[in-house]
């Protein structure tokens, strides 16, 4: 029975090995997306992964330090080990509820940020859109010369027309 009872240990660690090792990689590639959140889970499932090789070897052990230490010098060691194996275990599900609950970055900052990542890694100058390069950049602040300056209005936005004389105005009391 003892030998059934290990390769279902085994069976359970090595599933358990491959589902945190790919929750930490799929995390890692979604860094950049989910920020803060992403780094608290790899953390997380690095923290439960540890725990599972730890309570692995300790089960798989349990047996021949039980031979030759006895059941009385044995109780401490398994007291401490589930210790052990508590405080890893709600260490790495909390992280991982406040990987769940942390708060992401914005779609835009995002692919912003993987963008300038991309272009630091190639040695790309970085450059800003032209609306949030300043003075620095060349530009010049204020009215050019010979330029007559209208109402100002942001790209896209039409001004609103105002309706002809008489329609859509309260009677003038005189």
């Amino acid at each position: 029975m003892s030998t059934l009872s290990n390769v279902i240990n085994i069976i359970t660690m090595i599933v358990m090995v491959l589902l945190l090792l790919g929750g930490a990689i799929l995390m890692a590639t979604r860094r950049a997306e989910h920020g803060r959140g992403s780094v608290l889970g790899m953390i997380g499932c690095v923290v439960l992964l540890v725990g599972v090789v730890i309570n692995g070897v300790y089960i798989l052990m349990a047996p021949e330090l039980i031979r030759s230490l006895g059941f009385a010098q044995y109780g401490p060691i398994a007291l401490v080990m589930n210790l052990l194996s508590l405080l890893i275990q709600v260490s790495g599900t909390g992280l991982l509820i406040f990987a769940v609950i942390a708060r992401r970055n914005p779609p835009q900052q995002a692919a912003q940020q993987s963008r300038q990542a991309q272009h630091a890694q190639q040695g790309w100058p970085q450059q800003q859109p032209e609306w949030q390069q300043g003075p620095q950049q060349g530009y010049q602040q204020g009215p050019q010369p010979g330029y007559q300056q209208g109402p100002q209005q942001q790209p896209g936005w039409q001004p609103q027309q105002q309706p002809p004389f008489g329609e859509g105005q309260p009677p003038a009391h005189g």
